[in-house]
């Protein structure tokens, strides 16, 4: 039998409802920020949905739900191609194994609209066909839920509602805890996050729980790491039981930081929080949900300069992070490749400053300079070798097997797209020494008639394709050709 009209199910299903329609809209944009909004909403709306029994117009819910949760992995799948995460490819899979194991028992597995859907996901090979699923979802039309079914359960002869809030043993619930955001000094924390050692900083936390268990008086927030000793630089959180009935939207601010810094070729300090609850005897489980996960970045350029310019530096570290999402590169080559950059980066910035290089500076002189500048660095020195064989020909310099190869451009301004001819060049060294990164420096020594060169713009990542194999290329620009700053007001 139908219970009387519920208000509160009603307003939360449709204040839900609309949120994730309003989310979807924008949620394969490259702004995360509609994305992060329906990831939030499909939370609000699971937790309506837990609430309510089996129903026709209830399973209609469960099947959009199915729907969109799925639809939020491929968002993200999406966006971690854009960013050229590392196994990006995980989020489709993921979505295509929760598709075809969506349950053909359940009653609203049958809802036609979750077969096409499911269907359109099972046949999704590129990040381009969103688009018509996301479509798909937009035309999908739900009935007002305001004559909700309520979970019953067997009482002697006849039937009462599971939750009886004057039953001294009501049903034990699932407790969701989700974490929705983190902000550093007020700002949404990203994939990697910079933070200043010895520095503190502000950590603030979101979370939402669906149902505060019976008989707990406070939730905990604890980060975790693999070395015990960096536990304490980031806050725990303690939350007191609120009033009123959930869900609840918790907030926390505490401080953070990093004590020690770490190498510039190092991996990222890596939090994760934990939740806990003081006594969980009446609830059933506790789900924990969302991103919990916290990179932070320790390392300190002013005390340990890569370059010597701090632009650079930080272009430098952007560089690395690129190189940390794509899988299969070896940590010694990703170090050692940024320590051949750091050298790289420094020429760069002495050119543009200095005018190093003049017009039409042949490739000879540019590599004896270009070698006995890099030489001159400590981290560098004597491991930079110069013309060792490879792949049946004679590479320019490596470094510790990271292959350098240098050119020179004196006809035109060109920008590192523009060096593609070199790549296979340059992969080929590379894949005869057994890497998978290649370095290519070019000294464009043209005529110039205005200002050009920016090393933002003039060092860059290029993944490029081999056969079968996938070879990372980084090509430095080093500008020379320069004529005194006078001369172009004339």
């Amino acid at each position: 039998m139908k219970n009387e009209p519920n208000f509160e199910t009603f307003h939360q299903a449709f204040s839900s409802r609309i949120e994730v329609n309003a989310a979807l809209d924008g949620a394969l944009d490259a702004s995360v920020q509609d994305f992060e909004r329906l990831k939030k909403a499909c939370l609000e709306l699971e937790t309506t949905i837990s609430i309510v029994d089996k129903g026709d117009v209830e399973d209609q819910y469960r099947a959009y739900h199915a729907a969109i949760t799925i639809f939020a992995i491929l968002a993200e799948w999406k966006h971690a191609i854009r960013n050229a995460e590392q196994d990006a490819q995980r989020f489709l899979n993921s979505a295509k194994l929760k598709a075809s194991e969506a349950e053909k028992s359940s009653a609203f597995s049958a809802d036609e609209r979750l077969t096409i859907f499911l269907d359109q996901v099972a046949g999704v090979k590129s990040a381009n066909e969103l688009d018509v699923i996301q479509d798909h979802l937009k035309q999908w039309s739900l009935p007002l839920l305001l004559f909700a079914n309520l979970p019953l359960k067997g009482f002697g002869d006849g039937r009462i509602p599971a939750w009886n809030r004057n039953s001294e043993e009501p049903e034990k619930l699932k407790t969701t805890v989700a974490f929705l955001k983190f902000d550093i000094d007020g700002e949404p924390a990203q994939q990697w996050n910079y933070l200043k050692p010895g520095t503190s900083y502000d950590l603030t936390i979101e979370v939402r729980v669906s149902h505060w268990p019976k008989g707990a008086s406070s939730l905990s927030l604890k980060p975790v790491t693999v070395d015990i000793r960096e536990k304490d630089w980031l806050p725990s959180f303690s939350f007191e039981k609120p009033e009123g009935d959930g869900p609840f939207i918790l907030t926390g601010t505490g401080r953070a930081v990093l004590e020690i810094a770490h190498s510039f070729g190092s991996r990222p300090y890596e939090f994760l929080y934990a939740a806990e609850f003081d006594d969980t005897t009446h609830c059933r489980d506790v789900a924990i949900v969302g991103h919990r996960r916290l990179l932070l970045e320790g390392s300190d350029v002013n005390a340990n300069p890569l370059t010597g310019f701090s632009n650079v530096d930080r272009h430098l570290f952007s560089i690395r992070d690129k190189f940390r999402t794509f899988p299969g590169l070896h940590s010694d080559d990703v170090a050692n490749t940024m320590i051949l950059l750091s050298g790289l980066g420094n020429i760069a910035a002495q050119a543009l400053r200095d005018g190093l290089f003049e017009v039409g500076t042949s490739e000879s002189i540019y590599q004896k300079e270009a070698t006995k500048m890099l030489r001159n660095r400590s981290d560098i020195g004597e491991d930079l070798q110069g013309h060792p064989a490879a792949a049946g020909g004679i590479t320019d310099l490596t470094f510790r097997g990271i292959p350098l190869e240098l050119k020179v451009e004196n006809k035109k301004a060109l920008f590192p797209k523009d060096f593609k001819k070199y790549f296979n060049q340059t992969a080929a060294y590379a894949i005869g020494l057994g890497k998978r990164l290649g370095v290519l420096s070019v000294l464009e020594a043209s005529p110039k008639n205005e200002p050009i060169g920016i090393v933002e713009d003039d060092i860059e990542v290029f993944m490029h394709s081999s056969g079968q194999s996938q070879v990372i290329i980084v090509v430095a620009i080093i500008r020379g050709g320069f004529p005194k700053p006078s001369t172009y007001s004339r």
